[in-house]
């Protein structure tokens, strides 16, 4: 148990775990957080004049639990959830649903106008959503709430005021974990954000807030987080195989939902989600298990590199045979530079980078050759492109570019029916600055000198 512990959490801030690599930097967070308060503050002030009521905002989802991950595909973006409230009864004085969020968008409209870094999403049937194009959304559901009754009701495009209180769940949650130590509420945050990663990566329909309440209940601590992730994972699968649904705490409402479809591809999911468990889970060691965890968190895994255990060995081990790689280097406009073979590869800024296999007769003809780019290195974290998998025939050649400076790796996993037959990786070192021209012309002098 514990063997890839280094892998998924370190007391070494420098370095490369799944914990840093699901985690957004804290230029991203200080960045989303003065974003998101200038936002609220004109929402509070703005809506506030236009209705002659006071108004307040109330955080809410993963930003509030401290579960918020980082975007696992470059373009896509975190969200934030802030609810907006009318602090009077809106039914009570004629204020129609519609009314009120068409007075509150026509506020956003005015705030994205003035702003040129936001966008506005189109309207929501329960919320409206305000982008912060290429970082992160705020997605703002409008309510009003009576102080003296309790009463909290949600707007909605299609069927009016309704009731709807998330602060309840949000305050079930903190009682919940409440009597944890310290250390117990980390590591389960941190569970529930390895699961959210594992859900994004493999784009199936398990929302947050059911994750978040499923773990709430049900935790299993250990002191190791992949241990941790091991157990709750697997507790997670195997209770959604029984009941196929998560009830929430408040109001006995399901908390999936989804199509027939979406029900399906999940099932799919978790059961070779459980077969990657058990083989990282019954792994001799981390560089064994590391593979398996690559199954299971794609690109967002840390590089083999990373392994401790390795010490002085820089490749991946030989599973069968080694694969041999030609890496064909060109410059930003593809003319040709140098072929390799090496395990170190230096580039520079806006070169392309060709990954063949060159001993392909040691490999059954149909095998599939996958290739794992895993970025490092601030500019790629500032970006959320720590990397993508590819997946090739024998024969083809994976194209890739040097777009951050920087350490990174390209690790190659050779396939054929269910069975790895070889591995390998290649450190790429990308220089800061663009390559400089071979032959730069001679400076040229006037008559007489």
């Amino acid at each position: 148990m514990g063997k890839s512990a280094n892998m998924f959490l370190s007391s070494n801030e420098d370095k490369e775990t799944l914990n840093k690599r699901v985690t957004l930097l804290a230029e991203q967070m200080d960045y989303a957080r003065s974003r998101k308060n200038h936002l609220l503050d004109y929402l509070k002030s703005e809506l506030s004049n236009k209705l002659g009521v006071n108004v307040g905002y109330c955080l809410q989802g993963s930003y509030k639990n401290h579960t918020l991950i980082r975007p696992v595909r470059i373009g896509e973006e975190f969200d934030i959830d802030a609810g907006v409230y009318l602090m009077f009864d809106a039914e009570s004085h004629n204020i129609l649903a519609n009314d009120a969020k068409s007075i509150f968008r026509s506020v956003l409209v005015s705030y994205c106008a003035a702003n040129n870094d936001t966008k506005l999403a189109d309207s929501k049937p329960n919320c409206e959503r305000v982008c912060f194009p290429g970082s992160f959304h705020v997605d703002l559901p409008l309510y009003y709430f009576v102080k003296e009754s309790e009463t909290c009701r949600l707007a909605t495009e299609e069927s009016g005021w309704i009731d709807s209180d998330p602060k309840s769940l949000q305050d079930w949650f903190d009682s919940k974990i409440s009597t944890y130590s310290t250390e117990k509420k980390a590591r389960l945050r941190r569970c529930i954000k390895n699961i959210k990663t594992w859900v994004a990566l493999k784009s199936v329909k398990l929302p947050s807030i059911a994750i978040t309440v499923f773990i709430a209940n049900k935790f299993d601590d250990f002191k190791q987080d992949d241990d941790v992730f091991v157990r709750n994972s697997a507790n997670l699968l195997h209770f959604l195989k029984a009941n196929n649904k998560i009830l929430s705490p408040i109001n006995g409402d399901d908390l999936i939902g989804g199509t027939n479809e979406d029900k399906t591809k999940l099932s799919e999911q978790l059961a070779i989600l459980l077969n990657n468990l058990k083989g990282a889970n019954d792994s001799n060691s981390a560089t064994e298990a590391h593979p398996c965890w690559s199954l299971i968190f794609e690109h967002i895994y840390p590089p083999f590199a990373e392994i401790e255990e390795l010490v002085n060995v820089t490749n991946l081990p030989a599973l069968t045979t080694v694969p041999s790689i030609n890496i064909r280097k060109t410059d930003r406009n593809n003319n040709f530079l140098e072929d390799s073979s090496g395990e170190i590869v230096n580039g520079f800024l806006d070169e392309n980078l060709d990954f063949s296999i060159t001993n392909t007769n040691s490999y059954p003809a149909n095998s599939t050759v996958k290739w794992m780019v895993r970025n490092k290195e601030k500019d790629a974290s500032i970006a959320n492109d720590l990397g993508h998998l590819r997946a090739f025939k024998l024969n083809d050649v994976c194209e890739e570019h040097c777009g951050y400076r920087g350490t990174h790796y390209m690790e190659c996993v050779i396939e054929a029916n269910g069975q790895i037959l070889g591995a390998k990786s290649v450190k790429v070192i990308v220089s800061s600055i663009k390559r400089p021209l071979r032959n730069p012309p001679r400076k040229t002098y006037g008559p007489g000198r």
